[in-house]
């Protein structure tokens, strides 16, 4: 939403629904339950149940038919309006009924002022808005708002008439009802809406969201945990201590203020009953008592300490004492907490205040473990003074009297403790708490040994707390988990996209831009796609984000623009988004126009087809010709820098015409706008042609980007060792920087400060570097001008570089400062350790493509953690070291005998120390004693508890959790498919080949699935992949000699992934081949008509429409190459497994896979050729399951004069040296009687799973049809035929256009050289799909394998044939 400068309102809405999701739904969504989790039957039920009170009690619907009423129920769309929300505006025509389910609406009418009044209120079952179904508004007759977060359930006009047209009796009767409903529509609508009572008498009520409440929380539950912290600790510390005036005055304010907060809530606190407000007293009195709370909250209040005054005092405890255990009953409030603090997070919320919800989660974990701490704390020290007081002289019992915090027995009365007595015994109480609730356990505090009641009391705090910290660490781990989730997630993913990238060996350019893109959706949108977030959103909230976006482009865009607000609205509904980074083709010249691509930011060249820019486009609407009249692109176009659009393509359009009835429309506009049209295609090839002048060619020569000298790019290996260098240097800093401030009490020695004044230099290079030499990538752009990412770079990180960058060792060494001093001045430096883990990621993307090791993000995020808890356990013993050796009393350091050892040795003892505390294994060998050491152990216990035991914990966790999750649905799968396949009695032949696929998958392939990999990419990437495989083979082909490039780019972007099995048939001599394929990866073998059987190299069309296609261009094959392969050597061993390809003409054959050293084979080539001059020779190396490295390759020219010809050839890598010698012998000859051919067909065999792109024989007769349109007719015709399917004359073919669709390929699939190339009426075009309509074949004219069912369409005319319109007739078509 930031990205795309959105309205804070229009955010806070958004924003608004998800909470409520969460808050009302605990994240459920109840629509994506409703129509992906549940079977229909389910679906069917489930939407029933929720929607039969709102229709039963609406009077239009409630007594028809009983399958209209349940059809009308699964067909409502489930909508949120938080409160206050417009429902019905007054720029948008309502087009639908609304049902309430929950919260309140109001109906508003506007004045001539321009304000709107209310003057309806409608609840729970309530309904509105339903003369729109009958009625197509211009303008709202009134508007509706939301009162309080509504739930609505939304009828489509569309939805409706489909509804009717099915229940042709119903809507019959529902049109009769017409003039009845609207009068009960205006009286309804007549009541005014009022407020309060019934009565009309004014009652003083607090509503539940105002101001006023939401900071009365926050004081319940500040006096909440002051009570919580006061009371056991004031009973527990402190001894012999009056009750004073500020003691009375603190307590009776929280009593005052609990029992005010008693009385708002037992009479005045509304509350919402079904999302209705309920105010009246009885009933806010009745909800409080039987919400249980009130129980609590009147025992808190009971005055118990009153008893203090008849006995106040209860040796070994003194007055205060009494008083505060008279009080316990206070803590009764504690109960609430949990609810007044979501309470105080909702209000924040409302105010603008919002905390990260993993923060909020981690600090309630955090004072969870603090507050029941200092509970124990205080009932244990409790415990040692009631063994103190009772102990006989000399014979002390307890654990505070060995650890120094008793002198003497205590009295009742006697002088109470000072502050620094006070201080010392509760610290040594929660030092014990915490570390035996992080079960850290130095034993150094224990239980006396002869104490009972301590033991005890140990015992059930070890067994109790032990069970609540595993609780509250198990938390921890679920929240440590989910803060890096969305990253994780984005990781696993980006992890699955390079591991397919590396499978299919894409183009070391092609995978740089998959990175990119999957980097920028990153920085974006934290690695979701547009169309996804999309998703999230509810259809009217999306509807109205991107209208509001396109907005500005719709109201200059042919036809669009004189349309109304209702079609606008059905138009954006199937709109979609599309990222497009610098240097993506948006469309190429000649290609079919299937989208209109609204570009609102981002700036597009505009090509022609030798790739010179003639135009550039700034924000507008692309391909506006093209697509209105359903032909090719006129030009191509790429993306100059980051492009965001929105598309709509030409089906959707034509869908929407149909159901919207605005086809007519349509054409009437054609018709009138047609000069118009014209004149802006031809302004386009205007300037196209003017491209041949001089001049022209000057103004519009295409900028190339050049590197300026001396910049350095992010993928050079000079940067990356860079960044290694700057990632050792950070890593140096933060660890002598706490070194020398805690150790270092000597001079600096030279080497040292040597070290430091070079890493200064580096650093300072760094900054230069940065600012004049290191090119950056911003937002999947490229930006290597110096002035661009200059700018970037002072807008970052400048001022903190230069901050550690300032040249301080260097003036403290000359200064004379070299003890501790000196460090303390190097402290600003440690900033450089925030990009710690931007260079640990480069050096780790630097091993993955530069050596042959593998750093997934698994093994990343473990070294991560582990850097960051030995760095977190070096800088606890520095300031651990630093705390003992600036201690006045007897610190650790004197304790430990360690005051005369080295630095080194009492840096290995601290570290120690931390290492023990921070995982929690708590040796306790290092004693601790003065206050300060207690207070930093205790820090360093609570954040290794989250450090180690949840991070480390989670983070490993998730590792094998991922890893047995993909395992565990492996498994289930497998299970789940024996299940059924048993069940169901399949042969035992299939099973074992639909369990080998599941080997396959999860060995071979690893659960890449290239389907999600390429709908995941944007468009623009997505063509680029397929075009690798794809576009050549296509462009070779004889298939395709007609089409222009941009044509077999059309091609490309309908091709569709395929996975053959082994032993499947791809074609079959005699039988049909609906599809033509293009072998990826993986070996097929060929047979022809003879029998004779070969190989076929990866980037083979594989199909019968390809091999006629050749056959019709230059007949069968009379001539054979003999190809016979003698002996192969001198290739590396690192080549395993090689094979040739012979490729001669656009045929290409290859060998069998050499695993060992026999090369002899002998391989045959057909060909119609009278004459061979020379082949081409391509030496590849077989990989199973990955794309095949090029060895090398070589050109033999033959002599046509000898029968045969023996040649040594020498295979050639890329760089022209010699990569093997194959020794062949050539013999071209007639063809032999057994090798004749008697059809084009061929056999095509899967030998093992292949991967395949595929192309309907349907789809590309289509397309065909298409480009064939497009270059006949006027313009005039051509014009309205694709936009409308039907000719100039009188004749209106009324077919439905869902029969159509049902017989689409049957019609398809036809001869086109058959039919009358002028009967250009006998096709109908739908958004640019056009389908053939079949003559009337004689029975001699059909062919043996295409007996099949066509469409025949008699056009109906005016002349009253009651039997005229679409017929279906029993007939015959072929290919």
């Amino acid at each position: 939403m930031e990205n795309h400068s959105r309205p804070l309102e229009q955010v806070k809405r958004i924003r608004e629904y998800f909470e409520y999701i969460e808050r009302e739904q605990r994240g459920i969504s109840e629509d994506k339950i409703l129509h992906k989790a549940l079977p229909d039957h389910l679906k069917s039920e489930v939407l029933m149940h929720i929607t039969h009170a709102m229709v039963s009690k609406c009077p239009h619907f409630s007594n028809r038919e009983l399958g209209f009423q349940r059809q009308l129920m699964t067909s409502l769309e489930q909508r949120f309006f938080s409160s206050r929300s417009m429902i019905i505006t007054p720029s948008l025509p309502s087009d639908g009924m609304y049902f309430i389910k929950k919260g309140t609406v109001d109906l508003l009418s506007e004045t001539k002022m321009g304000e709107s009044i209310p003057f309806r209120r409608l609840g729970v079952d309530d309904y509105f808005s339903e003369d729109s179904l009958t009625d197509h508004w211009d303008c709202n007759p009134y508007l509706a708002v939301s009162v309080t977060d509504s739930e609505l359930w939304y009828l489509n006009r569309f939805v409706f008439y489909r509804l009717v047209e099915n229940f042709l009796d119903e809507g019959a009767q529902l049109s009769k009802l017409e003039p009845i409903k609207k009068a009960n529509t205006h009286s309804r609508h007549d009541t005014t809406v009022t407020h309060g009572n019934s009565g009309g008498n004014s009652v003083f009520f607090i509503h539940p969201d105002n101001y006023f409440i939401q900071c009365w929380f926050g004081l319940i539950l500040t006096i909440t945990i002051y009570t919580m912290m006061t009371i056991p600790f004031r009973y527990a510390f402190m001894e012999n201590h009056e009750i004073t005036t500020i003691w009375l005055l603190l307590d009776y304010f929280g009593d005052f203020i609990l029992f005010l907060d008693l009385l708002i809530r037992s009479f005045f606190l509304a509350y919402y009953d079904d999302s209705h407000l309920v105010t009246e007293k009885e009933r806010i009195w009745r909800h409080y008592y039987e919400s249980g709370k009130m129980k609590w909250h009147i025992a808190s209040l009971i005055p118990i300490e009153v008893s203090a005054l008849y006995q106040p005092i209860l040796c070994p405890m003194w007055k205060l004492q009494v008083w505060s255990l008279f009080r316990m009953n206070k803590l009764f409030r504690l109960l609430e907490i949990p609810a007044l603090v979501t309470s105080v997070e909702s209000s924040l919320a409302k105010l603008g205040v919002r905390v990260p919800k993993n923060a909020i989660r981690v600090g309630k974990v955090i004072a969870v473990i603090v507050f029941s701490a200092h509970f124990i704390a205080c009932l244990f020290f409790a415990i040692a003074s009631y063994n103190q007081y009772h102990t006989t002289e000399g014979s002390h019992t307890n654990w505070a009297y060995m650890n120094g915090l008793f002198s003497k027995p205590l009295l009742c009365p006697d002088q109470h403790p000072d502050t620094r007595d006070l201080t010392r015994r509760y610290i040594a109480s929660l030092y014990w708490s915490i570390a035996t609730l992080t079960t850290v356990g130095y034993g150094d505090i224990t239980a006396h040994q002869d104490s009972v009641i301590e033991i005890l009391f140990a015992s059930f705090v070890l067994i109790i707390g032990t069970a609540t910290y595993t609780l509250v660490i198990a938390l921890l781990d679920d929240i440590v988990s989910q803060l890096d989730v969305t990253s994780s997630l984005y990781k696993t993913k980006a992890d699955k996209v390079h591991a397919y990238c590396e499978m299919e060996a894409l183009p070391d350019t092609l995978k740089s831009k998959i990175h990119a893109y999957y980097d920028n959706l990153w920085q974006r949108q934290l690695g979701v796609s547009g169309n996804k977030i999309l998703s999230f959103f509810p259809d009217y909230y999306r509807k109205e984000m991107i209208i509001d976006i396109i907005r500005p482009y719709l109201r200059n865009t042919l036809f669009l623009k004189d349309c109304s607000a209702n079609f606008i609205a059905h138009i954006v509904n199937c709109i979609s988004y599309e990222l497009y980074l610098p240097g993506d083709t948006l469309f190429h010249e000649g290609e079919r126009c299937n989208s209109l691509i609204l570009l609102y930011k981002g700036k597009v060249h505009l090509l022609n087809s030798k790739g010179v820019k003639f135009k550039t486009v700034d924000n507008g609407v692309l391909g506006e010709t093209s697509f209105f009249c359903f032909e090719p692109h006129l030009c191509s176009a790429k993306a100059v820098d980051t492009c965001q659009t929105f598309c709509l393509s030409a089906s959707d359009f034509v869908s929407c015409l149909r159901e919207n009835k605005m086809t007519e429309q349509f054409k009437e506009y054609l018709f009138k706008n047609t000069t118009q049209i014209l004149i802006l295609k031809e302004s386009v090839l205007k300037m196209i042609r003017n491209l041949k002048s001089s001049k022209m060619k000057k103004m519009a020569v295409e900028e190339k980007s050049k590197i300026p000298k001396g910049v350095i790019l992010p993928d050079t290996l000079s940067r990356c060792s860079w960044d290694a260098m700057l990632l050792l240097q950070t890593a140096f800093l933060a660890f002598i920087i706490p070194y020398q401030i805690s150790f270092m009490s000597h001079d600096t020695a030279l080497s040292l400060f040597l070290i430091d004044v070079n890493i200064d230099l580096f650093f300072l290079l760094d900054i230069y570097a940065k600012l004049n030499k290191f090119a950056v990538i911003k937002d999947g752009s490229l930006l290597s001008s110096p002035k661009d990412f200059r700018a970037i770079y002072l807008k970052s990180s400048f001022k903190g570089d230069l901050i550690c960058a300032a040249p301080v060792s260097f003036v403290a060494f000359c200064s004379g400062v070299q003890d501790t001093r000196y460090g303390l001045l190097r402290i600003t430096q440690l900033i450089r350790i925030r990009h710690f883990g931007k260079y640990l990621n480069s050096c780790a993307i630097t091993l993955n493509s530069r050596t042959s090791l593998s750093i997934s993000t698994e093994k990343l995020r473990i070294i991560q953690i582990f850097i960051i808890m030995l760095f977190l356990c070096h800088w606890f013993a520095c300031i651990f070291h630093l705390i003992g050796k600036m201690s006045k009393e007897q610190g650790w350091i004197i304790a430990d005998e360690s005051n005369n050892s080295s630095s080194g040795e009492r840096y290995l003892r601290s570290f120690y120390w931390s290492l023990y505390t921070v995982t929690t294994i708590g040796y306790g060998s290092i004693p601790i004693h003065t206050n300060l050491e207690r207070i930093f152990a205790m820090v360093v216990m609570i954040g290794g508890a989250v450090v180690c035991d949840a991070g480390i914990t989670a983070i490993l966790t998730s590792i094998i959790h991922n890893r047995d999750q993909q395992s565990g649905e492996n498994s289930r799968r497998i299970q789940c498919t024996n299940k059924y396949m048993s069940t169901c009695g399949v042969s035992e032949d299939t099973q074992i080949r639909l369990l080998d696929y599941y080997r396959y998958d999860d060995t071979e392939l690893g659960n890449i699935n290239e389907n999600e990999i390429l709908a995941d990419l944007p468009s623009a990437l997505r063509e680029e992949v397929i075009r690798h495989f794809c576009y050549d083979a296509l462009r070779r082909s004889e298939l395709v000699n007609d089409f222009s490039d941009g044509a077999v780019g059309s091609l490309v972007k309908m091709m569709e992934p395929y996975l053959a099995i082994p032993n499947e048939n791809l074609s079959v001599i005699n039988e049909d081949c609906d599809n033509m394929f293009v072998l990826k990866r993986g070996q097929v073998k060929c047979i022809d008509s003879s029998g004779y059987e070969n190989f076929l190299p990866l980037g083979t069309l594989i199909g019968h429409i390809a091999t006629s296609s050749t056959h019709a261009l230059v007949g069968f094959p009379s001539k054979v190459l003999e190809i016979n392969v003698l002996n192969g050597q001198g290739f590396r061993t690192k080549y395993i497994n090689p094979y040739i390809i012979f490729t001669l003409g656009s045929t290409s054959v290859r060998s069998s896979v050499k695993k060992n050293n026999n090369w002899r084979e002998q391989i045959l080539i057909k060909t119609a050729s009278k004459e061979v001059k020379k082949i081409f020779v391509t030496v590849r190396s077989w990989k199973n399951g990955q794309q095949h490295d090029t060895i090398g390759s070589s050109e033999v020219q033959m002599n046509m004069d000898s029968t045969e010809n023996s040649f040594k050839v020498v295979i050639r890598d890329t760089t022209g040296k010699s990569a093997g010698i194959i020794s062949l012998s050539l013999i071209f000859r007639n063809m032999r009687r057994h090798e004749v051919l008697d059809t084009h067909e061929r056999t095509a065999v899967a030998l093992e799973y292949c991967h395949l792109y595929c192309l309907s024989r349907c789809k590309f007769e289509e397309l065909k049809r298409y480009f064939e349109l497009s270059n006949s007719d006027s313009n005039l015709n051509r014009l309205l035929y694709h936009s409308t399917g039907q000719p100039l004359h009188k004749a209106d073919v009324n077919a439905n256009f869902n029969d159509l669709c049902e017989e689409k390929h049957r019609a398809c699939n036809i001869d086109h050289s058959k039919t009358d190339n002028n009967q250009s009426s006998n096709f109908i075009a739908e958004g640019g799909n056009h389908f053939p309509i079949t003559p009337m074949l004689k029975d001699d004219e059909i062919p043996r394998r295409s007996r099949l069912h066509s469409l025949k369409i008699v056009p109906k005319y005016d002349d009253g044939d009651p039997e005229a319109g679409v017929r279906m007739t029993r007939n015959y078509s072929y290919y």
